[in-house]
């Protein structure tokens, strides 16, 4: 017999399909039991219907169990900042950190192969910045502890497959996160962090064009797009360096009277920071006593007498009289 389904039901259908969230399919399928009719010819789509339900209601559960069991993670920050790799499933996070760190994530060719947030730190010129790998952005499975972590670094890599035939697709999931957690605003290309857009994957040689189909959606909203092969370690260079401006720090060398500078060791600090700010950091007495500073600029021989709100650049080598 058939079961002749109402126009309604089909519409639903189409719904389902769509459908990013577990209680928005358990609604969806509730609603199309409601709608079909009840005979004979229907009950083996009814039982369909019925052990759908059942199995996102208990996968539900597992996931509210599960939130309760675990830990909140926490991340310390670490070295002269923090940049959290945020971006769709299989882009290649854990593959990055793992070659731009000495961290040893778990690397699979499956979506949502990281659970919990890893640290790593990366070597850049004479400072380390800390790099944290996280669970993939996505509307079903992402966890509000993710949000946490990407509001409190200091920039964000945002990754993702630039050889993925679902591109458009993937990245509008995982902005649509990032709105979720108050980094993008919505309905706007507006974000409150410093965002790096890297595309992986350029070893591959279906990148080329489809990487043409991205810049033709987002090169008007984006300032820039760094494209590299985390597997074969190619544009590491423009990255780091992008990573190390998007901290938006500089790097200050002291220097005691008499003696060479130390140029191991620098002081990172904010732009923009003054004399008497650097001076406070290493000592107060510094402050108390303060009369004037040498400073040689990077790259220059000249020495500047500087006073207390004098600017810093990065670089300088500073030498503080009391």
């Amino acid at each position: 017999m058939v079961v002749n389904l109402p126009p309604q039901f089909h519409e639903k259908e189409a719904e389902l399909k769509k459908a990013k969230t577990i209680e928005e399919k358990i609604s969806i399928l509730e609603e199309m039991l409601a709608i079909m009719p009840k005979h004979k010819s229907s009950e083996k789509l009814q039982a369909l219907l019925k052990s759908k339900i059942s199995k996102y209601k208990k996968m539900l559960e597992e996931q509210v169990k599960t939130k309760k069991k675990s830990p909140v993670p926490v991340i310390q920050k670490e070295g002269s900042g923090q940049i959290v790799i945020c971006g769709p499933p299989n882009s290649g996070k854990s593959t990055l950190l793992s070659k731009l760190t000495k961290a040893i994530p778990e690397i699979g060719d499956y979506p949502f192969t990281t659970k919990m947030p890893i640290p790593g730190m990366m070597d850049y010129q004479d400072i380390k910045i800390q790099l944290v790998d996280t669970p993939s952005l996505s509307l079903e499975f992402t966890e509000n502890w993710v949000g946490d972590i990407l509001r409190k670094a200091d920039s964000l890599i945002f990754l993702f497959d630039i050889s993925s035939d679902y591109i458009l697709e993937e990245i509008e999931e995982a902005l649509k996160v990032l709105e979720k957690f108050k980094i993008k605003e919505e309905n706007t290309f507006k974000f409150n962090k410093n965002i790096i857009w890297v595309g992986n994957k350029i070893d591959l040689p279906e990148s080329k064009d489809i990487k043409e189909i991205f810049l033709e959606f987002y090169s008007d909203k984006i300032n820039e797009l760094i494209t590299i092969s985390a597997k074969n370690y190619e544009n590491f260079d423009l990255l780091k360096e992008k990573m190390f401006l998007s901290l938006d720090i500089i790097r200050i060398y002291t220097k005691i009277p008499g003696k060479p500078p130390d140029l191991e060791n620098p002081y990172t600090l904010k732009k923009n920071t003054k004399v008497i700010e650097l001076a406070e950091i290493i000592h107060k007495e510094l402050v108390k006593n303060f009369k004037y500073a040498r400073l040689w600029r990077n790259g220059k021989d000249k020495v500047i007498i500087a006073g207390r709100d004098y600017i810093l650049q990065d670089k300088d080598i500073i030498e503080i009289h009391g």
